[in-house]
């Protein structure tokens, strides 16, 4: 009796265990309309594609030959880039590197014009991108080699000019120190712009435009030193006429700056 009233009780359970999967699979098999169709997330290409990034390799190619250059001089010639930034704003520190016979075709002040023509280029190609500025060519890479063949034109002929008015004024000697103020503005300024050139392109949680005006305020006051400096050596030399001053920074210094400040001021309204 207890036999067949268990074997009763297994067959009911396995009943009702068999009646819910049935419930279930009713339920699941009702047709519905898929979330995957009908959309505008449908696939339309079932292979595989590769996804091009568009980069600008032309400012990191730029960027990291700014950079081998930083380190071998930073490594090879602590010192000498120590005695530079110095020269630029003490005197006697100038007066001493004069003597070495610092000047352009040195080593190290080769490779520290070419760290301040790539940087100078690429925070004005920046400035230009910055201030909505149309650039010299549609082809990015021309436009970087306009911007530093005028950088280059600009300080050559600057130097000519100098040496030009010292063999007429009978000045050599005061134009080979403001030819040697040039080398170290620029020299400086290298070191001190290739930081900034480098925030603005890659730190972006900054605003590029505190980067931008912190570049502009720079270049402003190195330009402003070396001209004061400038105006200091001419005024000490008693064979410098200071009408003659006043003509070559009218000419070399403060007329360029203006027609630059003009051409901008035109091009960005």
């Amino acid at each position: 009796m207890s036999h067949k009233k268990s074997n009763h009780i297994i067959h009911a359970d396995s009943v009702k265990i068999a009646a819910i999967p049935a419930v279930i699979q009713t339920k699941d098999t009702i047709p519905t309309q898929s979330l995957f169709q009908n959309n505008l997330l449908e696939p339309k290409n079932s292979s595989s594609k590769i996804h091009y990034t568009k980069y600008d390799y032309w400012v990191a190619g730029i960027l990291f030959l700014s950079f081998i250059l930083f380190t071998w001089l930073y490594v090879s010639n602590r010192k000498k880039l120590n005695q530079i930034v110095k020269g630029f704003f003490i005197p006697r520190v100038a007066n001493q590197l004069k003597r070495d016979e610092f000047s352009f075709t040195n080593r190290v002040s080769i490779f520290l014009w070419t760290l301040f023509v790539t940087s100078l280029t690429l925070f004005l190609s920046e400035l230009l991108s910055f201030f909505k500025i149309p650039p010299l060519s549609e082809n990015l890479a021309l436009s970087y080699f306009i911007i530093a063949f005028i950088i280059i034109i600009i300080y050559l002929v600057k130097v000519i000019i100098i040496k030009l008015f010292g063999y007429i004024f009978q000045t050599n000697k005061e134009a080979s120190d403001y030819i040697l103020m040039i080398y170290l503005f620029g020299n400086t300024l290298a070191l001190i712009l290739l930081p900034i050139v480098i925030s603005m392109l890659f730190i972006k949680q900054v605003s590029p435009s505190i980067f931008i005006y912190t570049g502009i305020f720079t270049i402003v006051v190195f330009t402003v030193a070396r001209i004061i400096r400038g105006t200091i050596i001419g005024v000490n030399s008693i064979r410098f006429s200071p009408f003659y001053l006043f003509l070559y920074l009218c000419a070399l210094e403060i007329l360029p700056f203006v027609i630059m400040v003009k051409l901008f001021l035109i091009k960005t309204n």
